[in-house]
């Protein structure tokens, strides 16, 4: 999705004079910086709008779109500004400019990420605008973060962290003691990115519902208890997939929709000296309870559970088991027509509703030296059913407080009906210079 306007309107808004917001209050909190480094060379009206980013050079072997291309140079800017307004409140703007192959004149993209204002109302703070809402305990496997889309197509050694792309939302916390309420009304739906490029001949549409209707919008709410023995939380999401489906319309055409689910999900966390235990649960209610619909997917119930351990200061290993029960599942590669074969087996493959119990492992070990400037991680995820899996290895090293390089290799493997089996062709090697600002 290419949205020129969103990012020029962020550019403009960062060129704002300083004298458009209020002074900051005393009560505001103190930054984060040392007061040596805050005598910096920086225009006041920098400081006072707090803008910042970064701007990297990468190159990829491959692209993460299926779309054949290989051997992808890309330069990224990615601005932002974190104004603040007084005790009262602050905001926060990000965009990210983007030409992920300057060899092809095709791939340009503008996009906003998060534009939103906090409002701090003593125990009640309200966020409106587009923003990040981020569910779940667990490492990288989160059954609840259902809320917030991704783009699964951005090339980036941090994509874990940048793949987030935003949704409009208004969103209010309640804080008592230890406990957060939280309700969140999505008005605007905004849907994933998934890797999906439609082949010579074949043509792919999407109905990305976000026009604003009423049977377009979601609701959500959780309630979380963070310090004691355990952090736990309860949640709840009743509105669109942000994954779409697909249906055959044609022998060459496919139409992917987004269809209405509920959530109800829960997480915990318990420190236990140097280990950490983890766990996060979901049921999710979907349009097609009793399975017959082989299009739309079916309900299902998916667990994670797993703990992490500091074997030193320097080095953390983290293990998780994971499973996902579907309900009233069926095969849909018995089905006989070809064309409603090929849309149906690609909708469990990327839902992962392909067995009817599916379990596996995830894995992380992170290790670190010389100060923290220099950084290795080994990210792993196995499929026992099929035995399909994806590993990262890579490593990063700070070459000043600015400046950051990355290497590594993103492999997927796997029988083609499997998710990395479907996703082989998106293995890269990849090396990325960051500076941030």
């Amino acid at each position: 999705m290419t949205c020129l306007p969103a990012a020029g309107a962020l550019l403009l808004i960062l060129a704002l004079p300083a004298g458009l917001f209020a002074a900051e209050s005393p009560l505001a909190p103190a930054a984060l910086a040392p007061p040596e480094e805050q005598a910096s060379a920086k225009p006041a009206w920098v400081e006072k709008l707090g803008l910042g980013g970064f701007i990297r050079s990468d190159y990829y072997s491959a692209s993460k779109r299926l779309d054949g291309q290989k051997s992808l140079p890309g330069i990224t800017f990615q601005p932002k500004s974190l104004p603040k307004f007084g005790s009262w409140g602050d905001a926060k703007i990000e965009g990210r400019i983007t030409d992920d192959n300057l060899r092809r004149d095709n791939r340009f993209q503008g996009r906003l990420l998060e534009a939103y204002t906090n409002f701090y109302l003593g125990s009640v703070d309200l966020r409106v605008g587009k923003q990040n809402i981020v569910w779940g305990r667990a490492d990288a496997l989160n059954p609840t973060d259902v809320l917030t889309p991704k783009d699964f197509t951005l090339l980036s050694a941090r994509d874990e962290e940048e793949r987030r792309i935003g949704t409009a939302a208004i969103k209010a916390n309640y804080y008592r003691g230890d406990y957060t309420l939280s309700l969140i009304w999505l008005p605007i739906f905004n849907p994933s990115t998934i890797p999906l490029t439609a082949p010579p001949g074949f043509r792919i549409t999407e109905d990305k519902r976000s026009q604003g209707r009423w049977t377009e919008q979601g609701f959500a709410a959780k309630i979380d208890h963070t310090g004691g023995d355990v952090d736990w939380s309860f949640s709840y999401y009743y509105g669109l997939d942000v994954i779409p489906t697909g249906r055959s319309v044609t022998p060459t055409l496919t139409n992917l929709s987004h269809n209405r689910i509920h959530m109800v999900g829960a997480d915990f966390a318990k420190n236990l000296g140097r280990v950490g235990v983890r766990g996060e649960a979901a049921y999710v209610h979907t349009q097609d309870p009793g399975g017959s619909d082989i299009v739309v997917k079916n309900p299902y119930v998916f667990y994670v559970l797993g703990a992490d351990y500091d074997v030193t200061e320097d080095l953390n290993i983290n293990l998780q088991a994971y499973q996902r029960f579907i309900i009233n599942y069926q095969d849909m590669f018995q089905i006989q027509n070809p064309a409603m074969r090929n849309a149906a087996v690609l909708n469990v493959i990327f839902h992962q509703q392909m067995d009817r119990i599916q379990e596996g492992i995830s894995g992380r070990i992170k290790a670190q030296w010389w100060n923290d400037t220099l950084e290795a991680e080994l990210l792993g995820v196995w499929n026992a059913n099929r035995s399909d899996f994806f590993v990262r290895p890579s490593v990063a090293y700070a070459f000043t407080d600015r400046w950051k390089g990355f290497m590594g290799w993103d492999v997927f493997n796997g029988r083609k009906e499997s998710l990395n089996g479907f996703l082989q062709n998106n293995t890269s090697f990849f090396a990325e210079l960051r500076a941030t600002f």
